[in-house]
C-alpha cells in the first residue's frame, strides 16, 4: 500500500477517534447539565455532540451547517430503518420531521449565544429526547 493513502487512513482514524472522544464528553456534559437544569449549556453541549458524531462518521469534517445538516439526515434515516417508533416519538415532540428535528438541535447552538428563548420545560424535554438520540445513533 501507498504511504501516503496508509498516512492518510491513518489521519482519518486518528480523527474520527477524537470526534468519538469528544461525542462522549458531549453528552456525559449535556445530561449532568440538563440534570442542573442548566439548559443553555446543556443545549451548547448536545449541539457539539451532534457536531462530533457527525465528524466521526464523515472524512472529511463538515464545517458548514447544511453540511452537517445533510450528514445528520442520512445517520438519521439508517437509523430510522432499525427503531420503527422513531417517527412516532418525534411527532409527540411535535417534529414534523428530520430537518425540522435537526433545525430545533442547532437552534439550541443559537439558544447558547443568546439569540433565541425557549420554555424551560419544552426545552428540558426536547434536550433530554436529543440526547437520547444522538446518543443511539451514535451506536449504528
Amino acid at each position: 500500500m501507498d504511504t501516503k493513502l496508509q498516512n492518510n487512513q491513518g489521519l482519518v482514524v486518528m480523527v474520527s477517534t477524537v470526534y468519538s472522544l469528544r461525542l462522549s464528553e458531549h453528552l456525559k456534559s449535556a445530561e449532568s447539565l440538563l440534570e442542573a437544569k442548566d439548559y443553555v449549556q446543556a443545549g451548547e453541549k448536545v449541539w457539539g455532540a451532534l457536531t462530533a458524531l457527525v465528524n466521526s462518521r464523515f472524512d472529511p469534517e463538515a464545517h458548514g451547517v447544511d453540511v452537517k445538516e445533510s450528514r445528520f439526515r442520512s445517520l438519521f434515516v439508517r437509523y430510522e430503518g432499525v427503531e420503527p417508533n422513531l417517527r412516532k416519538r418525534m411527532k409527540q415532540l411535535n417534529f414534523r420531521d428530520v430537518g425540522e428535528l435537526f433545525k430545533s438541535i442547532y437552534s439550541l447552538h443559537k439558544y447558547f449565544y443568546g439569540g433565541t428563548s425557549y420554555n424551560a420545560t419544552l426545552i428540558s424535554r426536547n434536550i433530554e429526547f436529543f440526547i437520547q438520540l444522538i446518543t443511539e445513533l451514535s451506536k449504528q
